[in-house]
């Protein structure tokens, strides 16, 4: 009895604590020019996530999206008037918000995000 007991309370639990990055989420990063509130459109198809990243520069594609449990991560590169510049998200998801930090050429900053649908 006890065994049977203790495969359906295994069962009941989820397998995965993983997070999902799929959605669309309104990004808050505080710069030296002031809060700044891109969003992100992510999908996950075949296991594999893509998506878009818009902001006053327009969109841009995400690359190298990577997930591991709640931890995500993807790079962009945007265009600016001195040249293209490389830019890597790092962070967590805890449920519909997301934390974490935004490494460019100059330095980084922290963001989070909320996703809105």
């Amino acid at each position: 009895m006890r065994r049977w007991m203790i495969a359906f309370v295994m069962l009941a639990m989820p397998l995965s604590a993983a997070a999902e990055l799929a959605g669309h989420w309104t990004l808050s990063i505080s710069t030296p020019r002031g809060e700044q509130n891109p969003t992100l459109e992510v999908v996950q198809k075949d296991g594999l996530y893509t998506g878009t990243y818009h902001s006053l520069r327009g969109p841009v594609p995400l690359n190298n999206v990577t997930t591991d449990g709640s931890g995500f991560s993807f790079d962009i590169t945007i265009t600016v008037p001195i040249g293209d510049i490389d830019v890597s998200y790092t962070g967590t998801i805890d449920g519909d918000t997301m934390s974490g930090k935004v490494v460019n050429p100059r330095g980084e900053v922290p963001f989070t995000g909320v996703r809105t649908r």
